[in-house]
């Protein structure tokens, strides 16, 4: 088996030894330099199947099949790298399902991780939630740190926590050293950076010494650049110097993601449950994960209930359109008076309390292009009603009228 992948072990094991395959589904697989890498952090689980690999496959699968604990794994990573902060083994190139939508990016990111600061510089990856753009930038980072660069990885939303504490402690020339001095930095959740005027003012220096230096910057964002509220033009011009990618997720690539996930947890790939699960799950891989756990515990019958009636997200636009003296068509349309855009954001956060509709069958009903728009209006209804008890006393009545009615 020289030259193993994990598909090419697996047929192996197929053909082989069943009940050896149903034992090793218990670990975590990755590919690296020709070899299969099996991970688990239970010891016992490790010895166990060191032993069963040997008896049942002999000498010759130590050239291509390793079985590690992940805690040794870490623990190594972390010796061979100068600084590696934030980064999960969970993630790696090896266990990210390409497909059609998100192919490019995955290139992009492999072409960065093998010369960081070099091509592609900053990478600005963007696409909606639960499509992979973390565990791409953890897959680069984990690839970097591997090979001894000094790798940070932080959302913006601890960037900038991490950047306040910094100042009231009279740390700020510590902080900007730190990240001045490291060879990749990887930003996650870049829209959170909206408003943060400090932040970005920091976050531009620590940028513009990176980038002089020859020092990698991925980011990754729900929204492409163009689309960020409330973030410096400068900024935003420097997120476009390099190169602007989007992932996102065609009907070929969910396929092959339930597939692999029902493998992951154990579970018989049948035709049925895929269809299922095709049918019941936003293009979202948390959300398929969370499907798949739960067909586990509870089996696939609670999935027909939690199937919506579009019926119930058209009653909430009628509702709250009635409310607001507005028209439902008025809230799908591309109106932006600031009447509708309100009535149209709390319509959204209606959706989302009440009903089991995704974000993404929400954009829908709405006719938006993608759930980042709902996004947006949720977490904006919902920091404005903590410091408006008019607008908190407008929706808490509102979900009880129209909750009663659905």
């Amino acid at each position: 088996m020289e030259g193993a992948s994990i598909k090419t072990f697996l047929a192996y094991l197929e053909k082989i030894d069943k009940s050896l395959l149903r034992i090793l589904t218990n670990f975590r697989m990755e590919e690296r330099n020709g070899k299969v890498y099996l991970l688990t952090e239970d010891e016992t689980l490790k010895e166990k199947a060191e032993k069963l690999l040997l008896t049942k496959l002999g000498n010759g699968i130590k050239n291509s099949v390793v079985v590690v604990l992940e805690e040794e794994r870490q623990v190594k990573e972390n010796k061979e790298s100068k600084t590696a902060e934030g980064l999960s083994s969970r993630f790696s190139f090896q266990n990210f399902i390409v497909g059609e939508g998100n192919r490019l990016a995955y290139e992009v990111a492999l072409e960065v991780a093998k010369e960081p600061g070099k091509i592609y510089n900053p990478l600005f990856i963007y696409g909606s939630v639960g499509l992979g753009k973390t565990h791409l930038l953890q897959a680069i980072g984990n690839e970097c740190a591997r090979r001894g660069y000094s790798v940070v990885y932080k959302s913006a939303t601890d960037f900038s926590e991490e950047m306040v504490d910094s100042i009231k402690s009279g740390k700020i020339k510590e902080f900007r050293n730190r990240y001045r001095n490291i060879d990749l930095l990887l930003l996650d959740d870049v829209q959170f950076l909206s408003g943060k005027e400090r932040t970005q003012i920091e976050f531009f220096n620590i940028f513009n010494h990176m980038f002089l230096n020859e020092k990698q910057i991925v980011l990754a964002s729900d929204r492409h650049p163009k689309e960020l509220k409330d973030v410096s033009d400068r900024l935003v011009s420097r997120f476009e110097g390099g190169l602007v990618v989007e992932v996102c997720m065609d009907e070929i690539t969910k396929l092959e993601i339930i597939k692999r996930k029902l493998q992951e947890l154990r579970i018989e790939v049948q035709d049925k449950i895929v269809q299922l699960l095709m049918e019941s799950t936003s293009n979202n891989v948390r959300d398929i994960e969370g499907t798949i756990r739960s067909i586990k515990l509870k089996g696939t019958g609670h999935l027909k209930e939690k199937s919506l009636s579009k019926n119930d997200l058209e009653k909430i636009k009628l509702y709250t359109a009635l409310h607001f003296g507005l028209k439902p068509e008025d809230l799908v349309g591309n109106k932006r008076s600031k009447k509708v855009n309100k009535a149209r954001h709390i319509a959204f956060y209606l959706c989302k309390k009440l009903t089991d509709a995704s974000l993404i069958e929400i954009a829908r009903a709405f006719n938006r292009k993608d759930h980042s728009t709902v996004i947006y209006g949720i977490k904006k209804i919902e920091e404005e009603a903590k410091r408006d008890r008019k607008l908190s006393y407008i929706l808490s009545f509102l979900e009880k009228h129209i909750g009663d009615r659905l």
